[in-house]
């Protein structure tokens, strides 16, 4: 009984040590250990001694990197458009009433149509963290960010996309002087894809494409490029004006509008 006393009165003066000023006599000085010394004066405010140093390690969520706004400068001859989430969300929130609330009576009708679109809304939401719509001087291009971990987080430098053009495996740059036509489906005001046509492209390796049997470029005037409206489509169109981008007829959404 007695040593189990004297075990909990030891503890107890241990534990309460840490709250307590440190002492100025010179009895007791002796008698702390250095590395209690430092841990008291830490508490108290007291400076710690030149001997030791105090490291403070601070625990950080990884999706805190999101806000990360130590962006690289960008060269001020490049024009960054900025990147829209509306295809990527819009796509995820249909996938997700498709699957919770199915319209259909055959849920697994509605099942397979809500994956998909969840599936596809995530693809283009992962694009649009990566990918950037740049205008240059002489030319617009798709480059892709070097950002470690893709996410809301400011950009911190860009490069060359990582492939070549899918459909054609040429470099995603395309001078201004080819442009034949530039457009937004189904409007400008609610754009879903991009589109240009451009003459850059040798004829040789053009592909027009089709749907179904019926070809989707009849004309022989250049190479047709789509891609989803992760930029801004307001920035896209006035880039592609300011940089006199041909274009054929008014923009889709304003065929109607007055002048």
């Amino acid at each position: 009984m007695k040593l189990s006393s004297l075990i909990f009165a030891l503890a107890g003066s241990g534990g309460a040590a840490a709250f307590l000023q440190p002492s100025k006599s010179p009895q007791l000085q002796p008698y702390l250990r250095h590395e209690e010394k430092s841990n008291v004066a830490f508490l108290t405010g007291e400076v710690a001694p030149k001997s030791v140093s105090l490291h403070m390690v601070a625990i950080r969520s990884p999706f805190w990197r999101a806000f990360d706004s130590n962006d690289k400068e960008v060269s001020s001859d490049e024009f960054i458009v900025d990147r829209d989430f509306s295809v990527a969300t819009t796509l995820m929130a249909v996938g997700i009433w498709l699957t919770c609330f199915g319209p259909s009576n055959y849920h697994e009708v509605d099942m397979i149509g809500g994956i998909f679109h969840i599936w596809f809304g995530a693809f283009i939401g992962k694009q649009t963290m990566k990918t950037r719509a740049v205008f240059t001087k002489d030319s617009f291009e798709l480059r892709t960010v070097t950002n470690k971990h893709l996410g809301l987080q400011a950009d911190k430098g860009l490069m060359p996309k990582e492939r070549k053009n899918y459909v054609l495996g040429t470099d995603n740059t395309w001078k201004y002087d080819s442009f034949v036509n530039w457009d937004f489906f189904p409007s400008v005001d609610l754009p879903i894809l991009v589109y240009f046509k451009e003459t850059q492209t040798p004829k040789e390796i053009q592909i027009k494409g089709s749907l179904g049997a019926r070809q989707m470029d009849r004309r022989d005037n250049g190479q047709m490029h789509f891609f989803p409206a992760y930029a801004n489509a307001k920035q896209l169109r006035e880039q592609f004006e300011v940089h006199r981008c041909q274009k054929i007829g008014p923009v889709h959404g304003e065929e109607f509008k007055k002048n």
